[in-house]
């Protein structure tokens, strides 16, 4: 017998030692990747959160503005378009409810105007809206404050 290797029998053996080494290449790599990749995702949700949150404000105070609350502005005293809005506005925007919507009636300084039981703003003075959400991360590693809130004001003026 011939106790000679044969070539195809050396490069089994080299390749048996590195059976795996991919494997562990790829498990390496995978961790920060995935880390990268849910950190992007939670940034794109916290921007459309926010954009969502200004963009609400805005649209509700534009309404607001036309169709106006009967006395001061709480929930109750909104007009049907106003709530409308506030439904559709909802509907886009994860996490915004009635209650995180404030709309006041403000002069030119932003100081707050008394409205009388039964009267309007009056022209020329300013619909605020402000609108808030909570936001919350995905991913559990980002050190980031839990949760946050995105805020946005609104002025629009009374015709």
């Amino acid at each position: 017998m011939n106790d000679q290797l044969k070539p195809w029998q050396i490069r089994s053996r080299r390749r048996r030692r590195s059976d795996g080494q991919a494997l562990v290449e790829f498990s390496i790599a995978l961790i920060p990747f995935l880390f990268l990749l849910m950190g992007t995702v939670d940034l794109g949700r916290g921007i459309y959160s926010n954009n969502g949150v200004a963009q609400a404000a805005r649209e509700i105070a534009r309404v607001t503005s036309v169709h106006q609350c009967v006395g001061p502005c709480t929930t109750a005293s909104w007009s049907a378009e106003t709530l409308g809005v506030v439904n559709t506005q909802r509907q886009l925007v994860p996490g915004l409810s009635a209650a995180d919507i404030a709309i006041t009636c403000v002069d030119v300084t932003d100081t707050a105007v008394t409205v009388a039981a039964g009267k309007s703003c009056p022209p020329y003075d300013f619909i605020r809206v402000t609108a808030s959400v909570s936001f919350s991360v995905i991913t559990p590693l980002l050190p980031v404050p839990k949760p946050m809130t995105f805020s946005s004001t609104a002025h629009v003026q009374v015709p």
